[in-house]
């Protein structure tokens, strides 16, 4: 095995790893907080030991992420430095802001234990923080869609001048960004942005095309390593 195919099936695992997690943080994660502040506490308290997993999960795959950030641009630099820098430098912005927002979710742990250990903190005094970690979280959450279609432009491209995989991989990838930056712009000016048609009809457009793009990123790199998939030039001029 070459050393490319090596630190590609090593990007391609910590992908995979990072599409977990993160995709059971989101998941599962949801199930809790997408509900009004009185729903959430209930089903955080019967099922409190799940949401701390949660959280744990979370966090794994966020600091998987950066480190998937290095790897992709230690594989992609030699053919495209200034687009490896962009891709990186995404994903190394939005990283803390899912952190803190896994912070928020924290947060509402820490109010829910105090509630039974310290006698002045009352229930209603508890249900307004916990309100106001929900929001932070949800608007938290709601940035980084931004990065996470920011950073699959130059990402996409990448796929597509490197020639490792398909290039249509990499257009998924480009394609499928306009979901997350539109969910961040629809969504701010009209909070009813995910009920409407337009959003339905370029969440399954776009949407889908970045799930797929990510996920055969993902299983190319692990079963095919870096292997060019054209006959090109062994290396191509940084742009």
């Amino acid at each position: 095995m070459s050393t490319g195919d090596k630190q590609a099936r090593i990007a391609g695992l910590s992908y995979l790893v990072m599409m977990v997690t993160v995709g059971a943080w989101y998941a599962v994660g949801q199930s809790f907080m997408a509900r009004g502040p009185a729903e959430a506490v209930a089903r955080i308290q019967a099922s409190r030991q799940l949401f701390a997993g949660v959280i744990a999960v979370g966090a794994i795959g966020f600091v998987d992420f950066l480190v998937l950030g290095v790897l992709l641009y230690q594989l992609f630099s030699p053919v495209a430095l200034t687009a490896s820098r962009l891709m990186l430098a995404f994903v190394a912005v939005s990283v803390p802001v899912f952190l803190v927002a896994v912070g928020r979710q924290m947060d509402i742990l820490s109010v829910l234990d105090a509630v039974g250990s310290v006698p002045s903190l009352q229930a209603d005094q508890a249900q307004l923080q916990i309100a106001a970690a929900l929001q932070s979280y949800r608007n938290l959450f709601l940035i980084t869609t931004i990065f996470s279609g920011l950073w699959l432009i130059p990402f996409g491209w990448l796929v597509v001048r490197r020639r490792v995989m398909p290039r249509v991989i990499g257009g998924l990838l480009m394609f499928g960004s306009v979901f997350y930056v539109l969910t961040f712009f629809g969504t701010v000016f009209n909070p009813q942005y995910g009920s409407m048609r337009v959003a339905q009809v370029i969440g399954l457009s776009s949407g889908i095309a970045a799930q797929l793009g990510e996920l055969g990123t993902c299983l190319w790199l692990l079963v095919k390593g870096a292997r060019r998939h054209e006959s090109v030039p062994t290396r191509l001029a940084p742009v």
